[in-house]
């Protein structure tokens, strides 16, 4: 009886621990950085809001087009939350980054002041950035004047420079203007190489440190440490923020790692340990070196790490 309940409960946590996500098929934004969030179906999406908006995704410059794979943004939610559940098909998510605008109309009687005017631009503009985004004003263009009420307009070209231009009326009459220009910061501590860096090599914990810096200024996906080991895809120089779209995930067979080499001779399963002579992912052919007699063989990297011979020596 206690083992059923052992096992019983061993599968509720399981579900428990199990999320699930669904995909947007195209996403408008403003130019910059993309999180995940931008990216999910709210509605059909139960990955914690604030672990999605840490997931940074791309970089998409204004005016311009990108588009992710499904595969890819289900295997970055996976090295937060552990298992996910998705509906992953070859259709990619687009992404366009374009000037992003909204305007708020206040009711007539409505006023601002020196004292108000900043927390209600504010909150316009936390609306539209992550939890955590700060917004220090860069230049103010304007004065409050007498008025009865007001609209606010938010334009974003590019994440880390909001744009604000309130429009003051007196009835319907625009009495006057004022233009605030801010710059959003987020700061997040983000992974710079320790040391140079070669194309080809993992990237353990071991090889970066890390710096604060405002990730809406960068011009690049910055890698945080949750998303570590990866696999280098260009030279890092020492002191260079790392950019996740010069990396890939680990293979599952590392170049000079020893792995099981085997293969099926009349029903008969041979096996002899190997040395890869290169990386490999699920279903790739790599070379190996059998360690026994120092032949070159060639085999298909399985799942489980091991190497199915594709031709007997």
């Amino acid at each position: 009886m206690k083992r059923s309940f052992i096992f019983v409960f061993f599968i509720f946590s399981t579900v428990l621990l199990s999320y699930s996500v669904s995909f947007k098929s195209s996403v408008t934004t403003s130019g910059g950085p993309v999180t995940m969030l931008e990216l999910v179906e709210a509605s059909q999406t139960d990955v914690p809001k604030e672990v999605l908006e840490k997931i940074i995704v791309a970089y998409v410059p204004v005016n311009s087009k990108l588009s992710l794979n499904k595969r890819y943004l289900v295997n970055l939610i996976k090295k937060r939350v552990g298992n996910v559940e998705a509906q992953i098909d070859d259709m990619p998510i687009v992404i366009e980054a374009k000037p992003q605008e909204s305007a708020v109309q206040s009711a007539t009687g409505e006023v601002l002041t020196v004292d108000n005017i900043t927390g209600i631009v504010l909150s316009e503009l936390s609306k539209r950035y992550p939890e955590g985004t700060q917004f220090r004003l860069k230049n103010q263009v304007g004065q409050i004047i007498d008025h009865d009420n007001y609209s606010v307009f938010v334009q974003v070209l590019n994440k880390s420079s909001p744009f604000v231009r309130i429009t003051l009326k007196k009835g319907n009459r625009t009495v006057g203007y004022v233009s605030l220009m801010y710059e959003a910061i987020l700061v997040r501590k983000v992974a710079v190489a320790s040391r140079k860096i070669e194309r080809g090599e993992v990237i353990g914990v071991t090889d970066v440190v890390y710096s604060e810096e405002n990730v809406l200024a960068l011009n690049k996906v910055p890698i945080f440490e949750e998303d570590l080991p990866l696999l280098a895809d260009k030279v890092f120089i020492k002191g260079e923020i790392l950019d996740m779209r010069y990396t890939k995930d680990v293979p599952i067979v590392i170049k000079g790692q020893v792995v099981k080499a085997y293969s099926i001779v009349g029903g008969v399963t041979v096996s002899v340990l190997a040395q890869a002579l290169e990386h490999g992912y699920a279903g790739n052919v790599i070379s190996v070196k059998n360690l026994d007699n120092g032949s070159i063989i060639k085999g298909t990297v399985q799942q489980d790490g091991t190497v199915m011979v594709l031709e007997v020596k």
